[in-house]
């Protein structure tokens, strides 16, 4: 999976912004962690923050592993762009991408 292929699981399963709580963002986190940890990337270090952060129109989920602390996992921005660990290559962005469409099936309607 690629970063367009999950904004089209996204919108294609119906979804919108009305689903970035903080509680949906608490389970999108959780999910994109077991997948980070399972996935022993990064020397076995990747791991999400604790908390997701939502702000008025805007959500984020950062990551840190034992060489950065604080870059992008999941963005969800204001003008309805989705981001995906813009920094990481396609392996490592795996992780996020099975996290994000394991919460998207979750979610749909």
């Amino acid at each position: 999976m690629n970063s367009n292929e999950a904004r089209a699981l996204f919108s294609g399963a119906n979804l919108n912004y009305s689903v970035v709580t903080q509680k949906n963002m608490q389970r999108l986190r959780t999910l994109i962690n077991k997948q980070m940890k399972d996935s022993g990337l990064i020397k076995g270090t990747f791991s999400c923050h604790q908390r997701a952060k939502i702000r008025e129109g805007y959500a984020e989920i950062r990551c840190r592993s034992f060489y950065f602390d604080n870059r992008e996992a999941v963005t969800f921005n204001t003008d309805g762009f989705i981001g995906f660990a813009g920094w990481a290559d396609e392996k490592n962005i795996q992780p996020v991408l099975a996290g994000f469409a394991e919460w998207v099936k979750e979610t749909a309607p």
